[in-house]
């Protein structure tokens, strides 16, 4: 989800910092010891039982929301606090704080984007809506006390000279946190899963394609058939015709799209595209072995050491949750109650909520509908930044401006709808508790005992255009006033399904809604392509009486290719006809493969590559022929399966299209060679690859796929990986990404399978560990299990009087 890569600072902090018995590794040994403990804790009303229990997971028992909030920001400081404090200044541009001035570059871009000025926006917004509105008012009390108990942490440390070692080798102490903090990261967990430069490269490809470029991104998935909220059918024409309906932009306009891709997320720490590779589906009873529901979550995001997710139980009068936390944030996002669980995948629609417009502004001044107006001018991290009507100016070239509107501006008390989803007890109040969440887009699976159901909500814009058809938000549109956002997408019209004739519901990033979905909702360039979605729905369609086993072992073992499995069949029947020595030997090893991508296949490994080379082969001509390359090279470095090799971007529908070129024979513009000898050259290319690396032919898949754990700060000595792993992009255990230079750091970052017939029999495990500090026996311990497909125990005990002590490891109280 979010990846923090940063310099070895090891390199240049003085050596006696760390070995200092007084502030060292040896002072910071201290936090290693699990025992019983009492911690003195300003800010409580009434104390507080904690049971941290043998996975390593806390517990707390409080009396009322203060308390339960103050402890989870004390422990969760206690475990992570380094951690949660490079988050919240990575979200507020101010990483120079701590990392030097090395990361000028990010901040000015994260100050520029505007999330320090939204979150101290919606901060106040929040306050002054609390005496009238009562989810703002929790939602404040949930901020303050977390917050309060973050600080005494941060006292407590200082007081025992228990800071993080990180801080030690930086030379810095924390920050005191604040409520601002808190919704910072909101906005920059906002940023990870809907934020996007795709509108930019969009445009570029238009202005060298023009209308060839719907071959290559079409408005609807040529292959996928299963849409979990409907509208399959043909398309509606209005909304086809807007997305055929490209603004050409002008040379200059190019220019600062080219600028401002180019320098689009300095230092890559937000990841090169937002992430489209989770898994979520949610079986009914009437196919289950219980005939109870099963949910069933993978969200797949950057991996780190820390995790970027912290396990705990949150129980008091108001609450009665388990599940994971994010650094800085008091809520629980994916987890289970007593009485209904939930999970999120990313909804990947309406162009990723990030949408640019081309602005006139000069002298401070910019044109709407014929008129100027003046900028408003925010004064935030020792720099000014200038916002129109639309939202930042973020680059300008005379009174040219780009200009960004981002949903992640917009006021979105998150927090608020997750703290109703944790009281909820049924679907209908899970629902309401969610109408006011709209960004990031996300499609949230539910269960209770009876009940299943998927819900996509979010503020989808609607566009209009003053002169009629508008153009496809997709790509730059004209920001004079001509075209505008009209309103958005009503609640009961976002994707939604209830209890649905199948018995199951797939939500793994592919298109929610069929072609007659009468709202304009993204075209391929941002969706996942399907084929894991696919994968899972036949499965479900195969077998009834499912078991929490059946379900681990889809999500943890089913390493099945299903875009091999629809290709290889026509790839092989063409090789067949054009033998040489290479092609023979392909073929030979790919005879009777099962399609499954397991670390001992070499078949898997010819499978890839030889996609991967034809994929290259295909559209390095393309975007030569059409002058895409190499004017803008520098942005559009594709490769296939998600930008697996090195240094390159994926987009998901130009391997919609080659599917589709390869299975009909057509559609390959400027190769000046028809399918076969496509297919036979990339075959070529891939068997001299492997065979160069492995000239003994002992080229399996496991030397090429797995998965790196890097720590927090990039220090490879308290990193992990890589770690051998079945599967790959196209597959449940999935990510973008190949050996062995470039093995995937992503991947499905906390594994959940919860049981409805009794719900404290649910199972999940992430990769990683409780504990931020590396010494810790708790830093990296959940990996090898996680890697193995082995699940833990989700233990789930109401009340602090009824937990067995078997399960306990230790006992601390908050007084």
């Amino acid at each position: 989800m979010i990846i923090i890569v940063v310099v070895v600072v090891a390199s240049f902090t003085p050596l006696f910092t760390i070995l200092n018995p007084n502030s060292g590794v040896e002072q910071n040994s201290r936090n290693l010891v699990i025992k019983n403990e009492t911690y003195f804790v300003q800010g409580l009303q009434r104390p507080v039982a904690v049971i941290e229990d043998r996975y390593g997971v806390y517990h707390i028992y409080a009396e009322d929301n203060n308390d339960m909030f103050l402890t989870l920001g004390f422990l969760q400081a206690k475990e992570r606090l380094f951690q949660m404090e490079l988050i919240a200044l990575a979200s507020m541009g101010r990483l120079q704080y701590l990392l030097g001035s090395g990361y000028a570059n990010y901040d000015r871009f994260q100050t520029l984007v505007g999330v320090p000025v939204t979150a101290q926006k919606d901060w106040q917004e929040m306050l002054g809506n609390a005496t009238v509105n009562a989810t703002d008012a929790e939602s404040v009390q949930a901020l303050e006390a977390y917050s309060e108990g973050i600080n005494d942490y941060i006292n407590y440390s200082l007081a025992h000279n228990l800071l993080p070692l990180e801080f030690k080798l930086l030379g810095k102490k924390p920050l005191y946190w604040n409520p601002v903090f808190s919704i910072a990261i909101q906005e920059y967990m906002i940023q990870v899963l809907e934020f996007s430069d795709d509108p930019l490269l969009y445009s570029l490809m238009y202005s060298r394609m023009g209308p060839a470029i719907n071959s290559i991104i079409p408005p609807f998935n040529p292959i996928q058939t299963y849409y979990y909220a409907g509208y399959s059918g043909e398309p509606n024409s209005t909304v086809l015709a807007i997305s055929e309906n490209n603004y050409m932009v002008n040379n200059t306009v190019q220019s600062l799209a080219l600028r401002l891709a180019e320098e689009w997320d300095p230092l890559n720490l937000l990841g090169t595209n937002p992430p489209e590779h989770s898994n979520e589906w949610v079986v009914a009873g009437n196919r289950t072995s219980t005939g109870h529901p099963i949910l069933v979550g993978g969200p797949v995001l950057s991996f780190t050491l820390p995790s970027i997710w912290f396990q705990v139980q949150l129980t008091d009068p108001y609450y009665k949750v388990y599940g994971v936390v994010l650094p800085g944030e008091p809520a629980v996002i994916i987890g289970h109650n007593e009485n209904i669980a939930w999970t999120l995948t990313d909804t990947e629609a309406i162009s990723w909520g990030t949408f640019f417009f081309v602005q006139t502004v000069r002298d401070g001044q910019y044109l709407w509908n014929g008129t100027m107006h003046p900028l408003t001018h925010y004064h935030v991290n020792g720099m000014t930044v200038n916002w129109t009507n639309l939202g930042p100016v973020m680059v300008q070239d005379g009174s040219t401006a780009l200009v960004m509107d981002w949903m992640g501006n917009r006021f979105s008390n998150d927090l608020g709808a997750l703290l109703g989803v944790m009281r909820a007890s049924n679907y209908t109040q899970f629902r309401d508790a969610l109408s006011i969440w709209e960004a990031p887009y996300q499609n949230f699976a539910f269960a209770d005992s009876s009940t299943i159901a998927d819900i996509s909500p979010g503020y989808y814009p609607v566009f209009a255009d003053s002169s009629g058809l508008p153009y496809n938000p997709n790509g730059i549109m004209p920001g004079n006033g001509t075209e505008y956002i009209v309103s958005s997408i009503p609640y009961s019209m976002v994707p939604q399904a209830v209890d649905p004739a199948s018995g199951f519901i797939v939500s793994s990033n592919q298109r929610q809604v069929g072609p007659a979905y009468p709202y304009w909702f993204g075209d391929t360039m941002s969706f996942s392509p399907g084929f894991r979605a696919q994968l899972e729905v036949d499965y479900l369609e195969d077998h009834t009486e499912l078991t929490l086993r059946d379900m681990m072992t889809l999500q943890s073992e089913n390493f099945t290719d299903t875009q091999a499995e629809l290709l290889l069949p026509h790839i092989e029947a063409n090789l067949s006809s054009s033998m040489n020595a290479s092609v023979e030997d392909a073929l030979s090893i790919l005879s009777g493969w099962n399609y499954s991508m397991e670390p001992s296949s070499k078949a898997a490994s010819v499978w890839f590559f030889s996609y991967m080379y034809i994929f290259n082969d295909t559209f390095s001509h393309i975007f030569e022929d059409y002058g895409i390359y190499p004017a803008y090279r520098s942005v559009l470095n594709v490769s296939g399966m998600g930008g697996s090799f090195l240094n390159t971007i994926g987009i998901p529908s130009l391997g919609l299209a080659l599917t589709e070129m390869l299975i009909t024979g057509h559609g390959l513009p400027g190769l000046g060679m028809n399918v076969t000898q496509v297919e036979v050259q990339g075959v070529e290319q891939a068997m001299h690859y492997l065979y160069s690396m492995y000239p003994d032919g002992n080229f399996t898949w496991s030397h090429f796929y797995g998965f790196q754990f890097p720590s927090i700060l990039g220090i490879k000595s308290i990193s992990v990986g890589p770690v051998t792993v079945g599967g790959d992009y196209n597959t449940p255990n999935d990510a973008p990404g190949v050996g062995p230079y470039n093995f995937p750091a992503s991947g499905q970052s906390f594994k959940m399978v919860v049981n409805l017939a009794n719900i404290s029999d649910s199972f999940g495990i992430y990769p990683g560990g409780q504990s931020g500090n590396p010494a810790s026996t708790q830093y990296a311990n959940y990996i090898n299990d996680w890697a193995n497909g082995t699940y833990l125990p989700l233990l789930y005990y109401p009340s602090y009087d009824v937990f067995p002590s078997r399960d306990i490891m230790a006992e601390i109280s908050i007084l």
